[in-house]
């Protein structure tokens, strides 16, 4: 096995590789390892899992939008260590085929459709085909029966959300990208829905791992998919992500307490303490969640309790938090490809620009121009590049960018940002209006002020 893993290993430098388990990904504090659920565990698993990141890696956990959990700092001769601790604890770990659904399926009230059953069965048949060992490393399948965990901005190969027409529920058909730019292909009905996803599946792996969902056409999936496919479109407006932080009903009288670690990353040790106090108050079970968020599953007694705990603990716990609107990866030294430290910019940005960072956008900062934390464009971004900090206006992280700061200059540019905000900020107008109605060139002027 010590030969065989670091065959599989993947670079770091670009997006499009997928780390897992059995494929660690090199980066810039060592090796990195991922592992995805398909059901809850007990706190006393992750209490196990954070151990483990202790021992093997440099003991930071990533929690990624995905709800999957990164280890760092892994040695070659550490990865294979940490694999063989992890199968051995039995949890119930995702293998294969990417097909995900809410965390929340099946106990949400909200939602118009449980997808469990329906992921189940194409993992079952895709496993059948070995279709994962033909397919692209990211290919994923998104089933979203609605409810309150938004999954619209999580990248799908194939999405199918559940939709209530005349008292019947169908699956809309979306192929490419998020929900708001992915190709809406109609409508099927329930017992169709797994059948025309394996079809697009054989489909795309015939074509070869290069291929994505994006790279389908219209007319080349109703020719798939058949009679499956009704020709009926529907549009609606797409819903703003969301991870709905602090206590919610999780069905049958249950709760669930959501909380999220700042910046996504997460002490091993702190992780461990916190699920230790779970356990103590009979937290049932927890799960990592969308969003780089954590759904801990119990009383409403408990799961009220814990969030007290979380909130004095430095996790974040309710909805305004300014670290919740701020979308950053790793940055240096923890990514090789990072120009600079991105979580002590991020740490900089939640205080100096705090009634900026009112939830109307999200500011992307990004190590390098990957822009791997916010892959969509974002209102304002930041992106680390060998000249400098560059900034983008309405872009993501990869676009040619409208200015590049020098970094001594970063931490000044943003209160400059913070004071523009104070001076031209009307009554009532939230951050995001404000911006978009002074334009790119008010801000940038704002940014650059010292270079003009």
């Amino acid at each position: 096995m010590r030969t065989a893993i670091f065959d599989l290993v993947q670079p770091f430098g670009r997006r499009g590789t997928c780390p897992a388990l059995s494929t660690p990904m090199l980066t810039g504090d060592g090796y990195l390892s991922r592992i995805a659920f398909e059901a809850d565990i007990v706190p006393h698993d992750m209490i196990a899992l954070c151990e483990l990141a202790e021992r093997h890696g440099n003991g930071l956990i990533d929690i990624t939008a995905r709800g999957s959990l990164q280890f760092r700092g892994l040695t070659r001769e550490s990865a294979c260590d940490l694999e063989n601790d992890v199968l051995a604890l039995g949890l119930p770990l995702r293998d294969g085929l990417a097909v995900e659904t809410s965390p929340l399926a099946g106990r949400d009230d909200q939602e118009i459709a449980d997808g469990s059953s329906l992921a189940a069965e194409i993992r079952r048949e895709a496993d059948a085909l070995a279709l994962h060992e033909k397919l692209a490393a990211k290919m994923s399948v998104i089933i979203d029966g609605g409810g309150r965990l938004s999954m619209g901005d999580l990248l799908a190969d194939i999405r199918l959300k559940a939709v209530q027409l005349d008292n019947c529920v169908f699956w809309q058909l979306l192929v490419g990208g998020p929900e708001s730019k992915a190709l809406r292909a109609g409508l099927v009905e329930a017992d169709k829905a797994a059948e025309v996803v394996l079809l697009l599946l054989v489909h795309l792996a015939g074509e070869g791992p290069l291929v994505r969902g994006r790279d389908l056409d219209l007319q080349t999936i109703k020719a798939i998919c058949g009679n499956c496919l009704l020709d009926r479109a529907i549009g609606g407006e797409t819903l703003a992500p969301s991870s709905p932080l602090g206590l919610m009903a999780a069905g049958s009288g249950a709760f669930a307490v959501c909380i999220t670690p700042a910046f996504a990353q997460v002490r091993a040790s702190d992780l461990s303490r916190l699920c230790a106090r779970a356990g103590a108050l009979d937290i049932e079970t927890l799960r990592p969640s969308l969003n780089h968020s954590l759904l801990f599953f119990g009383s409403q007694d408990a799961c009220g309790a814990l969030m007290q705990i979380a909130d004095s603990s430095g996790f974040i716990t309710r909805a305004g938090d300014t670290r919740s609107s701020i979308a950053v990866c790793p940055g240096a030294p923890g990514c090789a490809s990072a120009f600079f430290p991105t979580h002590d910019l991020a740490a900089f940005a939640s205080r100096e620009l705090a009634s900026l960072l009112d939830g109307s956008f999200t500011l992307h900062i990004s190590g390098c121009g990957k822009g791997c934390a916010h892959p969509a464009p974002s209102l304002l971004a930041f992106s680390g590049t060998a000249d400098g900090l560059a900034f983008s206006f309405s872009g993501r992280a990869c676009d040619p960018q409208d200015g590049i700061l020098p970094f001594e200059q970063q931490r000044t540019a943003l209160s400059r940002l913070a004071r523009l905000y104070e001076k031209e900020h009307k009554p009532g107008e939230n951050a995001a209006n404000l911006i978009a109605r002074l334009g790119k060139e008010a801000i940038a002027a704002a940014l650059r002020q010292d270079d003009r």
